[in-house]
Formats: structure tokens, sequence, C-alpha cells
């Protein structure tokens, strides 16, 4: 039996605030796969990209924030597999829920071969809420150079590197 692909458009942010003289950015480790990350997610029904960024980083690592340009800084796309489940619900914006991720490739999950376009904006923070959502077990400010260095995969350290030259913190 041939397995087919779920194509997925996901985005999300590298968002930024000036501490003094340095610049700090906002991750998060994931509690589905105990990764740092970059805050990012699905994009609903009727939502721009955009749109889906800013929801996002607010309901992964708690911060309001604004885009400072409404062209990408960088697109990744990645293949992985994983175990979906139906969770119907209401989402943010009152619709239907989506689906979502029961079991990771890293737990096992290999029903389902997902192809993920990202779509990553730079975000200037506005207003910290103080906590990461139920998908983040941890959230932190980082200089860039940790940041770098926490970041789990390539390409999201090849965005952040974008989003560091764009804020000239190298």
């Amino acid at each position: 039996m041939k397995q087919t692909t779920l194509e997925e458009k996901s985005a999300g942010g590298v968002v930024f605030r000036k501490n003094g003289n340095q610049y700090e950015f906002i991750l998060g480790k994931h509690s589905g796969y105990h990764k740092w990350v970059l805050p990012k997610g699905l994009t609903e029904r009727g939502e721009s990209t955009s749109e889906t960024a800013i929801r996002e980083v607010a309901e992964e690592v708690g911060v309001e924030a604004k885009i400072l340009d409404l062209t990408p800084i960088k697109t990744i796309e990645y293949y992985y597999y994983a175990d979906l489940e139906e969770k119907m619900g209401r989402d943010a914006k009152g619709g239907e829920s989506e689906r979502r991720v029961g079991k990771y490739q890293e737990e096992g999950g290999v029903k389902t071969r997902i192809h993920k376009q990202v779509s990553f904006y730079l975000m200037e923070m506005e207003k910290d809420l103080g906590e990461a959502g139920w998908e983040m077990e941890e959230r932190k400010w980082v200089s860039f150079k940790t940041g770098m260095e926490l970041l789990a995969f390539e390409t999201e350290r090849e965005v952040f590197e974008v989003a560091g030259k764009i804020v000239n913190t190298n």
C-alpha cells in the first residue's frame, strides 16, 4: 500500500526584545519532543500566515509581538512522520479545531508522512505574558549565541541566523 503525504502549512516567529544594549530572543522547549524550538504552528482555515505567527507566538511562548515585515525572513520545509489524532473543540477564533499530533516520530509515531512548510517572521515583543502555553514545557529569553547553541533543528538555526543578521546581533 502506497503511503500518502499530508501537506501542512505553518508559521511562526523569531521574537526579540532589547534589554539594555543586548538583544534577547525567546525559545520554547517543546512538551512533545523536549527540544528547544522557535514558536510555530499550523495555519488554521481562513487565517493568513502572519496571523498564524502572531497567534502561535502568544499561545506557545506567552508573548504578544508585532511582525516587522510581512515578508517572511525565511520559509523552511521538511518531512516527518507522526501518528495523528482528531481533536474536536473550538480554536482561538471559535471555529472547529484541527487535528493534532498524537505521537511524534521520536516517540515511535510512523503512520502519516507529513510535508511541512513553515514561514517565519521577524517579530518584536510588545508584551510578555510571562508563561509558556501547554505545547511548551519551558520558555526562556536567550542571547543570540545561546539561541544558536540551544535550537535543536538545523533549519531553525538557519532561520535564527537570518534574524540575527537583520537585528545586527552577530
